[in-house]
């Protein structure tokens, strides 16, 4: 899809979640484990998304989930409402803690991990989760996940991150087309 932008065969698309932002090596465990949308596609419209859906068809290129920026315009007012809340229960959430590298898909990382706090460890994770009448969603820096229902999820083989850019910032939505375009022009 990338290579087919650089091309100018689509338009409106912005790239893979994952790499619209950046968030401190520390908490890459975290966002990954939290994030199910990091893998998502990013366009502007639904006709970007249809654009997109017809390329990967008619091209036999697999299958990608989009995430259509015009359609999250409700959750923007939700995210700033849940900003301010969050400031005042002094809970660290990890959308606090992404970089975006264009204020356009900020709402695209809400939608992804909403307000879910972020935790140092299990101890200090349930404690929050289960704090009060308000349950919260909470991830802890190993990568374990307790959900608003109760349920936790942790265990097993190491983690894994590596599904966001990590450090203090992120190359904007064009930077990565111009890198995707000379990557083809090399090619």
């Amino acid at each position: 899809l990338m290579k087919a932008k650089a091309r100018g065969e689509l338009k409106g698309v912005l790239g893979r979640l994952g790499d619209l932002g950046a968030i401190d090596a520390k908490y890459d465990v975290a966002v990954s484990t939290a994030c199910g949308a990091l893998d998502y596609v990013v366009v502007e419209t639904t006709a970007d998304a249809q654009a997109c859906v017809a390329h990967l068809r008619s091209n036999n290129l697999g299958v990608a989930t989009f995430l259509i920026l015009e359609k999250q315009k409700a959750l923007e007012n939700r995210m700033r409402e849940a900003k301010a809340a969050a400031a005042k229960e002094k809970v660290t959430r990890l959308m606090d803690l992404i970089k975006p590298a264009d204020d356009r898909v900020a709402v695209a990382f809400y939608y992804g991990v909403r307000d879910t706090a972020v935790a140092d460890d299990l101890d200090a994770a349930s404690a929050i989760a289960y704090d009060g009448a308000k349950r919260r969603r909470v991830v802890t820096l190993a990568g374990q996940l307790i959900e608003t229902a109760g349920t936790m999820s942790g265990g097993g083989a190491k983690p894994k991150g590596g599904r966001m850019r990590v450090g203090d910032a992120a190359p904007a939505a064009e930077d990565d087309a111009e890198s995707a375009a000379a990557a083809i022009a090399e090619a």
